[in-house]
């Protein structure tokens, strides 16, 4: 019949489609149709079950075998980065928790994110941090916890904040590679880590015009990580923020070299989408992360911020308290 016809046509071209994402995910991504194929990723083992059942009652064994195929390397490659982490021992260390988040050009409530990040942090890492976002946030009196700080206001998505419990020292250049950095006087650790807060470009932006502006950004990231490790040398680093990549991107996975760990795959946390988490929507893909270089993250979940569009991120990191090369 018909219907049975257009049945195994669309079962063959979901399967297509499944191969094609596995196929782009593993190459870097060249425009924004290629990015919304790899995003799909995760969800890919989804649309091949439903086709392995159709197979499966219309016995079209071969259709069934690559369905089958199509999932097992799916699930090969999503759920180890999800599940079946476990933090080094880094020995002796201190730990840190870092709490970052994305203010959606500074509409996040103020009063909620003090509560949570006078309840849970030691260091904090914006970014989308306005002017006005920032005179709301000090009329809290959050400097009596929070003293230390590196902060770039800006109108619009440009902005960042980091503020420490501990004393910071600024390193430069304070922005560059949509990042600002700064060492952190934590007591007890021989060697201060860097720690950056990370705000890349939207791909989607003006109108799905920016990739080209995402491309340059994250290798420009790349390149500022690759300084912030020069500048920590045995001393550990930990770059939180809004990347906007999700880890089926290979540009973003291209930046987990010179010993960068994504906190996710680390821990094993499970799956946390990020974005979008506003207008009673759930979170799809995950696009804030947490990376670590010369420390372990021991913990890392995702919290709602009212007003924002991302949920943010709190990990707990382990920092040796002497140095990688002790």
């Amino acid at each position: 019949t018909w219907f049975g016809t257009f049945r195994i046509v669309l079962a063959v071209i979901a399967l297509a489609f499944s191969i094609v994402t596995l196929i782009v995910r593993a190459m870097p991504l060249p425009n924004n149709f290629a990015l919304f194929v790899a995003v799909g990723s995760p969800y890919v083992a989804l649309v091949v079950v439903v086709v392995l059942v159709s197979s499966a009652i219309t016995r079209r064994v071969a259709m069934a075998v690559v369905a089958t195929a199509v999932v097992a390397a799916n699930l090969a490659i999503q759920v180890p980065w999800y599940y079946f982490g476990k933090p080094p021992d880094v020995g002796e260390h201190v730990a840190v928790r870092v709490l970052s988040a994305n203010l959606r050009l500074g509409r996040a409530d103020v009063p909620s994110f003090v509560d949570l990040a006078r309840a849970s942090a030691d260091v904090i890492t914006l970014s989308e941090m306005t002017p006005d976002w920032l005179r709301r946030f000090y009329a809290t009196g959050i400097r009596a916890e929070f003293p230390h700080s590196v902060l770039v206001p800006a109108v619009g998505a440009g902005g960042f904040g980091l503020w420490s419990r501990f004393p910071l020292e600024v390193v430069t250049p304070m922005k560059g590679g949509s990042m600002i950095a700064a060492r952190v006087r934590v007591p007890g650790v021989r060697v201060d880590p860097v720690v950056a807060s990370v705000h890349i470009t939207n791909a989607l932006a003006f109108y799905g015009r920016a990739f080209d502006k995402w491309r340059s950004g994250i290798a420009a990231a790349k390149v500022r990580m690759e300084g912030l490790a020069d500048a920590a040398g045995s001393g550990a680093v930990i770059v939180a923020g809004d990347f906007n990549s999700t880890p089926d991107m290979r540009q973003f996975r291209d930046l987990l070299t010179n010993g960068y760990r994504d906190a996710v795959e680390q821990t094993g946390a499970g799956w946390g989408p990020t974005f979008p988490s506003y207008l009673g929507l759930p979170a799809l893909i995950t696009i804030d992360h947490v990376l670590t270089r010369n420390a372990a993250a021991s913990s890392i979940r995702t919290i709602d911020v009212r007003g924002s569009d991302h949920r943010a991120l709190l990990a707990t990191v382990a920092v040796p308290l002497a140095s990688a090369a002790s």
